[in-house]
């Protein structure tokens, strides 16, 4: 889908504290806390548009593990084809109000030129059958709780990876739950009625893709599957006020709003990825 909020935003500043290394055959961005405390859990972040280069992702990564004392990885699922952070200045330059439309003529020229073959070669078909195989060896090298977070792009992604179809090939859950903000290309109600394992959404209300009708259509989803597991909150929406597609990893650091919302759909997430790592130590 092309749209102004999923190819704009602010490219944050601060260095990454991870490291780069080929695990399974992909490019991945390798990061965990720094202390002496114990991995509890493994998550693998699915990124929008800017993929998996994007500071913005690879900073949030950091965050996670820290704050979940996890190992978290962050592959290069979509075979080059991430928009390059330049969209976003572009974008900008679109989409300003004011000026001559002839003078914006080379933006949209770029625009259009990295659009196209992100869209084409990043579909559903294409790159959902590397992130299962990159899943499935993960979940195949580790006894630890394995968790995805996927944004735009991979939110699609991340939800596809709760569905009973999504195992490895001895039958194995490829996940034991999921986390994902601003899902792009969603297909409402159908892939969350298909969603078994735990499921936590973070969606804001000014976001047009995932609109507030398919919010209520999600919502209305999540409590009757609550419902039919003992009502143990084992699907989760939470609307941001406000929030525009893109706000859990793209908001301007200069705007204390859009850092309120990030913050919120960050805290959202470890608190999910916490409880179920609690739940899984019980078994």
């Amino acid at each position: 889908m092309v749209c102004k909020d999923c190819a704009s935003g602010t490219v944050h500043t601060g260095t990454p504290t991870g490291r780069v290394e080929t695990l399974h055959n992909v490019p991945t961005y390798i990061t965990s806390p720094s202390n002496d405390t114990p991995i509890k859990a493994t998550i693998i972040m699915l990124p929008d548009a800017f993929g998996w280069e994007m500071p913005n992702s690879r900073l949030l990564c950091d965050t996670y593990a820290k704050r979940v004392n996890a190992t978290v990885y962050l592959p290069e699922f979509q075979g080059g084809y991430h928009l390059p952070l330049s969209v976003m200045g572009d974008m900008r330059d679109m989409t300003a109000e004011g000026g001559w439309m002839i003078g914006k003529i080379p933006s949209v020229a770029r625009i259009v030129y990295h659009m196209a073959p992100y869209l084409f070669n990043t579909r559903f078909s294409v790159t959902s059958p590397r992130i299962h195989a990159f899943f499935t060896a993960v979940r195949e090298s580790t006894s630890l709780p394995l968790f995805a977070a996927g944004f735009c792009w991979g939110g699609l992604h991340a939800v596809n990876l709760t569905h009973a179809t999504s195992t490895t090939p001895s039958g194995t859950p490829l996940v034991d739950a999921a986390f994902t903000a601003h899902p792009s290309a969603l297909t409402v109600p159908g892939d969350l009625e298909k969603a078994e394992k735990p499921s936590s959404i973070s969606n804001g209300t000014k976001d047009f893709v995932l609109d507030m009708k398919g919010v209520e259509s999600v919502k209305a989803v999540f409590e009757r599957k609550n419902e039919e597991k003992g009502g143990k909150g084992r699907f989760e929406l939470n609307v941001v006020e406000g929030a525009r597609h893109g706000f859990a990893v793209r908001g301007n650091p200069g705007d204390e709003e859009e850092m309120k919302q990030a913050q919120v759909a960050e805290d959202q997430a470890v608190e999910w990825f916490r409880r179920w790592t609690e739940e899984a130590r019980k078994g």
